[in-house]
């Protein structure tokens, strides 16, 4: 590779993962997949990382993949092989323990969207423009899509996004559900950096459990849920986490 595509940057306990092609506007191609899988692998197992920031180099955040691509009549195999490998890294993007927080600026379209809603929270800059933009290429929905549409925004919204495929600002992205918050560009790194700093403070395995526990729900029915709850909660009561906000609350400096 000419460059790196996939930066890395650390700030005590933060991890800040930036998409690196910006004279593409971060299009997504499988170097760039394939590095960014390995670097969340690696994020996986280590502890020492709370929080990871995904954001785009140049103004913009991902424009999903390089349109190149769908001139060059390339095999199904290869394709298959492509998403298959992009899907990785949805699929990683939600079960490493760590929050995931997306800063969006700029584009954020097709599988660069999906991405931004792989993480837990997203924050983007109120000029910030998602869009579904796969029915006008003729494509179905791709990186996720088809999940986080209507778990976010509910069916309605999800097949006015999808089918009509229309850009979107952060304001009204926020407005429907789709996002956690839009700001203006001049706060978007301030708040980002600010949820942050107030994710990395939070117990660590308790983060890693809750975020993992709210993904596998839907696929839970209550009676399952509530067993799961029981038994990591008998665990959880044990751990020194609980035992010192215990403490902090009985000296009156606790906060719920």
């Amino acid at each position: 590779m000419s460059q790196e595509m996939i930066l890395v940057s650390r700030h005590d306990t933060i991890v800040t993962l930036t998409m690196n092609r910006p004279a593409m506007m971060n299009a997504l191609d499988l170097d760039m997949i394939g590095e960014m899988q390995r670097i969340l692998e690696g994020l996986r197992a280590d502890t020492g990382a709370r929080v990871v920031v995904l954001e785009g180099a140049g103004g913009n955040f991902c424009t999903g993949a390089s349109m190149g691509l769908f001139t060059e009549g390339l095999s199904a195999p290869f394709w298959q092989d492509g998403m298959n490998r992009l899907h990785r890294v949805i699929l990683t993007l939600r079960e490493i323990p760590q929050p995931v927080i997306c800063k969006v600026k700029g584009m954020a379209v097709g599988g660069g969207a999906n991405i931004a809603l792989a993480g837990d929270f997203v924050v983007a800059a109120h000029t910030a423009k998602f869009r579904q933009v796969f029915v006008n290429h003729g494509l179905v929905l791709d990186t996720g899509g088809t999940y986080f549409l209507p778990r976010l925004v509910g069916m309605v919204k999800a097949r006015e996004l999808a089918l009509l495929g229309p850009m979107i600002d952060g304001q009204t992205a926020a407005s429907i559900g789709l996002i956690y918050k839009s700001v203006s560009d001049e706060e978007l790194d301030g708040v980002v950096d600010t949820l942050a700093a107030t994710l990395a403070k939070k117990p660590p395995l308790a983060a890693g459990l809750i975020k993992g526990s709210l993904e596998r729900s839907f696929d839970m029915t209550l009676r399952e849920v509530l067993d799961w709850e029981a038994a990591q909660q008998a665990i959880m009561v044990q751990t020194d986490d609980v035992k010192e906000a215990g403490l902090r609350f009985l000296k009156g400096k606790g906060k719920k």
